[in-house]
């Protein structure tokens, strides 16, 4: 970039990057690692966070489950996201079906708004199990690679199963985080999420465009999304803004606040918290389709 240049270098939002969707491996196993350890917050130090590295890169060998990279050809990269799954059902005694079923069984059992979630887990059979997806990924990741990461992920599994019955329930876990921790001017309208979250209760459902650009720092643009409030939701803001999707299509919800940080006493740190939602099996595609009709891939280059 030339010196003339140099003014508007501080408007640059973003950096093309070419990703490449691969099958996990073995090197990737720290990184792995330290994606769970975002997802699980301050639960992580008390989890055995190899368990779910080591069952994504077995399920990779056989055929189930994606990272994505930065297409390098010169340097091997680190995962910026993750994709895989795991069957929930009464006796499965892989590692980590264990390690899931008992941390959602923890947070879930903690208060009453748990138990009909709780109830979906303990109902599940080998016949008719529920489908824990495990994804993670860097903030900053582009949304449009979810449509492909969640067809690949349904597709590979249906695969595995050979004719087996489909489960009755995909769940996804994410983080959350508040909007009241935010402050605000009350002399001001209200920005970023604790205003999407002001115009959410006055029936005004807030785009997940607004969780996006909250969650990074940047004004929203007050976007209000169709089809009113979902049937499960929270009033928190998402990390991922697909969630605002996932909820509209969601049975079953729940959402826990994790615990401070060890260190928080030496300033401040905003609450965060952990969702869990229910998707009726058959509503995938639907999801699928509207994260994709709203967040579309790019056109390739010509």
């Amino acid at each position: 970039m030339s010196a003339d240049s140099s003014d508007s270098e501080s408007d640059v939002d973003f950096i093309n990057v070419e990703f490449d969707f691969q099958a996990p491996v073995e090197t990737d196993y720290q990184a792995l690692k330290r994606l769970f350890q975002q997802l699980y917050y301050t639960h992580s130090p008390d989890l055995d966070l190899g368990v779910l590295a080591d069952w994504v890169i077995a399920r990779g060998a056989q055929g189930v489950g994606t990272v994505i990279k930065a297409d390098d050809a010169e340097e091997v990269r680190d995962p910026y996201a993750v994709i895989s799954a795991v069957d929930l059902y009464a006796g499965n005694s892989e590692p980590a079906a264990e390690f899931v079923q008992d941390y959602l069984v923890k947070q879930l059992s903690r208060v009453p708004a748990g138990r009909p979630l709780q109830q979906l887990l303990e109902q599940a059979t080998a016949e008719s199990p529920l489908l824990y997806v495990i994804h993670e990924r860097m903030i900053n990741m582009p949304v449009p690679i979810m449509p492909p990461l969640l067809r690949f992920i349904v597709e590979e599994t249906e695969n595995a199963r050979a004719g087996e019955k489909k489960p009755t329930h995909a769940i996804f876990f994410s983080r959350a985080f508040s909007a009241d921790a935010l402050e605000e001017d009350a002399d001001d309208e209200p920005t970023g999420l604790a205003g999407a979250r002001k115009r959410k209760a006055a029936g005004e459902h807030a785009h997940p465009d607004d969780a996006a650009a909250a969650a990074l720092g940047r004004p929203v643009a007050r976007k209000q999304s169709k089809g009113g409030a979902a049937p499960v939701g929270d009033n928190y803001g998402s990390f991922r803004p697909e969630d605002e999707f996932v909820m509209e299509v969601a049975s079953h919800g729940f959402t826990f606040r994790f615990p401070p940080p060890r260190d928080a006493a030496e300033g401040y740190e905003p609450p965060l918290f952990g969702r869990i939602l229910a998707v009726p099996y058959a509503r995938l595609p639907q999801l699928i389709s509207r994260i994709e009709a709203e967040w579309p891939a790019p056109a390739a280059p010509q």
